[in-house]
């Protein structure tokens, strides 16, 4: 209608640039309205014609301002000009004057009432200005004087349904399919119709009717199988399913459907096989087939560990998509899940070859550096990530762990320092922050800068074992506010009773405060937690055995330290000699 209209006025407007009276939009013919006004002169109507033509012209160059304003001066030079109405009701619309737009569609209209093109414009602002019922008498009207124009029972189905009256819609739409046929655009109205009425019954018979009609047409058997579900008639569906596997052997999205059916039913090992045939279809979409593993792995596996029947499958889509790093990242992550850090890693770093703006597979690569106390792959792979996302605060804390873990404590106090400044709305990072800040600051010899820091971090987060650890600690080994070292300590084991960190540095503040026998029951704790053997540990423990007058069983202790390693500088001379040195 769009492309006829224009073409309409193009060739009008070529007309009055040859001859002004051979244009059927411009000619004033004998049963027009009797709106028109007192007729032009000669000389006017000349005027009239070579401002229109230059009108149109600007128009068509996209002048619209221009256009207007010689439109305008057309009228001027004849009151009767409709066409020239009929243009500038069009470009008052654009410069949002609805009212201007219907009074020059309105008096166009009275001039020339059998220009179907006016009257059609004329709806279409009646529409715009909310006026249902008169959009909707324009079309019956046409449609009583054009009963074989689709696009004019179209229209007047609009109108109705606009006016909620979807019997009279029903009956229109079927008028128009006995014109053109059935077809997907009008039996998906009629459908919506019915269901509007709560009719599901004749809404369901309506795309039957269309399937029937297109028996080789899949789709329509996929609308259909999706009518029956949402009826609860679910062995129509499986049929409808199975119909379109007869028509489309190689019809990979069928598989798909089937897989989120059979779950529903709660038939695994028929969902697992459709995945299968979906995951393995040529003709499917990667991101289809990813989305059906999702829902699989969701609905199937939920919250438990994922079997290696599903891995089976996900490496099955890795392998027929190698370029595609969604899978690549689905199995890294399941992988992290299962403590498979290693295989996890080279997972992300594989996904990251393929690409690498996502952030979060950046982030993940870091977590399982971080993991594998891989000090090099954290600075490495923090520096490539800041390369890409400079804002981002997790690669500064990352990069700044593997700088002291190498002991560059200088440059890893830089990374936390300037991490820290990117955290926005998140305190347990933060917190986080500022514990490596004054780790590195305590390493450095800072201690005041330390202190600072660890109270920083316990403003913002009480609850930080980690910092109220490190901070007791700290202070335990310059002998400084043990009381506070203490209560941190304690307070640290409370909210992580299970880390044998937390209780040898509990037990350690104890052994400082000369509190032996409680330090003691703590450091056993710590030593059966342990899940290997730890130097620091087993020094501690011989310190503490000291202390209670079991020199024996303290310089067996402190063997099994120097074996272990991680141990304080003095641990040779307590063994030759048998005596605690501080």
């Amino acid at each position: 209608m769009r492309i006829q209209s224009r073409f309409t006025i193009i060739s009008m407007s070529l007309c009055c640039m040859l001859a002004i009276s051979c244009s059927p939009g411009r000619e004033i013919a004998s049963g027009e309205g009797q709106g028109h006004k007192k007729e032009a002169s000669i000389g006017d109507k000349r005027n009239n014609a070579a401002l229109f033509a230059e009108a149109v012209a600007e128009r068509l160059k996209g002048n619209d301002v221009k256009a207007k304003a010689l439109f305008e001066q057309a009228l001027e030079a004849d009151e009767n000009d409709h066409a020239s109405m009929y243009e500038l009701a069009e470009l008052y619309a654009r410069e949002g004057k609805p009212d201007q737009s219907f009074n020059m569609m309105r008096q166009a209209v009275e001039l020339a009432p059998e220009n179907q093109w006016y009257q059609i414009r004329l709806a279409r602002v009646y529409r715009t200005m909310g006026k249902t019922d008169e959009y909707t008498d324009v079309f019956e009207k046409l449609v009583e004087k054009y009963p074989t124009n689709a696009e004019y029972i179209s229209e007047l189905s609009t109108g109705l349904l606009l006016q909620g009256k979807y019997e009279e819609a029903i009956s229109i739409y079927n008028r128009l399919e006995k014109q053109i046929g059935i077809n997907e655009m009008l039996s998906m109205q009629k459908q919506a119709v019915y269901l509007q009425l709560n009719q599901p019954e004749k809404a369901t018979a309506e795309i039957e009717r269309l399937a029937i009609a297109n028996p080789y047409e899949p789709r329509y058997q996929a609308m259909l199988a999706e009518t029956y579900i949402k009826q609860g008639n679910k062995d129509k569906a499986l049929e409808a399913y199975n119909r379109i596997k007869k028509i489309d052997p190689d019809n990979g999205y069928v598989h798909v459907s089937l897989v989120e059916f059979y779950l529903q039913e709660g038939r695994f090992e028929d969902a697992f096989n459709e995945l299968h045939a979906a995951v393995l279809s040529e003709d499917l979409d990667p991101g289809i087939k990813f989305q059906a593993l999702l829902y699989w792995l969701t609905t199937k596996e939920g919250k438990g560990p994922v079997s290696e029947q599903s891995i089976g499958l996900i490496n099955g889509f890795i392998g027929l998509h190698p370029d595609n790093p969604k899978g690549i990242q689905l199995l890294a992550e399941i992988y992290f899940q299962q403590d498979k850090i290693a295989e996890s890693r080279d997972l992300f770093l594989r996904s990251i070859e393929i690409d690498s703006s996502n952030y979060k597979v950046w982030e993940n690569l870091l977590l399982t550096d971080s993991q594998l106390n891989d000090t090099g792959a954290m600075v490495v792979h923090g520096n490539r990530a800041l390369n890409l996302f400079p804002e981002q605060p997790l690669p500064y804390l990352v990069r700044g762990m593997g700088l002291s873990m190498k002991k560059d404590y200088e440059m890893a106090l830089k990374s936390f320092e300037t991490g820290r400044k990117f955290v926005v709305g998140n305190d347990l990072l933060m917190s986080e922050f500022f514990n490596f800040i004054g780790d590195a600051q305590n390493k450095l010899g800072n201690n005041k800068a330390s202190d600072f820091a660890f109270e920083k971090a316990l403003i913002i987060n009480p609850e930080n074992s980690l910092v109220l650890n490190n901070f007791a600690y700290y202070l335990s080994l310059r002998g400084e506010q043990l009381d506070k070292a203490v209560q941190m300590a304690a307070k640290a084991v409370s909210l992580d009773p299970e880390n044998p960190s937390n209780i040898d540095t509990y037990a350690w503040v104890l052994y400082k405060l000369a509190r032996y026998d409680e330090a003691l029951v703590q450091i056993e704790k710590a030593l059966k937690l342990s899940s290997k053997e730890n130097g620091t540990l087993r020094e501690h423990f011989g310190d503490i055995l000291f202390k209670l007058n079991r020199q024996a069983e303290a310089l067996e202790n402190w063997k099994k330290a120097a074996k272990a390693g991680e141990t304080s500088p003095l641990i040779q001379k307590k063994i030759e000699t048998g005596i605690l040195y501080e």
